[in-house]
């Protein structure tokens, strides 16, 4: 999970999502609200069918660069890096290299190859980098956004989850913790730090494997990674700083994920994952 971290933003300017200013400016902006829920709450079985609904390539490779060069340079472009950085690390593709031009980190999910991982799989996945593409940068009605998005609309809409459900039934309660946690005075959130950073390596890792297995059998293997990077701009403005420590990060996503897997751990992981918020003297809604 702390590689996750590595470039949550390109400094303070483009942090890890579009921004409430964006989104609100963005006439599709609604709809990648919408996009992030779909990856919230993706599955297999979804990834499978969009793998078999893009069946383009020529087409879809040639639209990709298109809306790739015509991206001017600015906010929407860094933003689009920085998350295409974060969908790489959900969906274990391999991390673009630091600091290359912000076209080339977004060309990067393209280059992967089906020997670095199954090609049914990164042609699903490609689905989400694709959609995400084209409802930020085609201009309306144009054929690359039609293209772009049908895969994903057609194996992932209507989705039954919102923005205030994408994790399950206890989505709020977990959001509230983060956004509390954007609150605390600088002491608890030195203690925080500190308490994630001194904790025991194995116990943490397995506390982590053990909620992400939880992920897998719930049937939504990607909310665990997700929630994380809900955890980054929390640790971000908790701190004032971006980036910022990972440790922090991590911290305040395992006390998250404990509201969000409610009634899924057990006493012990839940205690693992807690320990880092409890030792700021914070309590837990559940």
């Amino acid at each position: 999970m702390m590689t996750r971290m590595s470039r949550s933003g390109a400094g303070t300017a483009h942090r890890d999502d579009l921004g409430a200013r964006l989104l609100a400016e963005h006439p599709r902006g609604e709809q990648w609200r919408q996009l992030d829920v779909t990856v919230t709450n993706l599955t297999f079985d979804q990834l499978d069918r969009m793998a078999r609904l893009a069946d383009t390539p020529t087409a879809r490779d040639r639209a990709r660069t298109r809306l790739i060069d015509g991206l001017t340079e600015g906010e929407l472009l860094g933003r689009l890096e920085s998350r295409w950085v974060r969908w790489a690390s959900t969906f274990g593709l391999p991390q673009p290299t630091p600091h290359r031009p912000p076209r080339q980190i977004l060309r990067h999910p393209y280059t992967v190859t089906d020997d670095e991982l199954p090609a049914a799989y990164l042609a699903g996945v490609l689905g989400i980098f694709d959609a995400g593409l084209a409802i930020a940068a085609a201009p309306i009605g144009t054929a690359e956004y039609d293209l772009l998005t049908a895969p994903w609309q057609r194996a992932c809409l209507p989705s039954r989850f919102t923005p205030t459900t994408a994790y399950g039934p206890y989505t709020q309660p977990a959001l509230a913790l983060l956004r509390h946690a954007r609150t605390l005075p600088p002491a608890s959130v030195q203690a925080i730090r500190h308490s994630r950073t001194s904790a025991d390596h194995d116990h943490w890792a397995t506390a982590r494997d053990t909620l992400e297995d939880s992920a897998l059998h719930w049937g939504y293997p990607f909310r665990s990674q997700c929630l994380f990077w809900e955890a980054v701009p929390a640790a971000e403005d908790a701190a004032g700083q971006s980036p910022t420590d990972p440790y922090l990060a991590d911290a305040l996503w395992g006390a998250a994920a404990t509201q969000a897997f409610t009634g899924r751990l057990s006493a012990q992981t839940v205690t693992v994952l807690a320990a880092p918020w409890r030792s700021a003297g914070l309590t837990l809604p559940s």
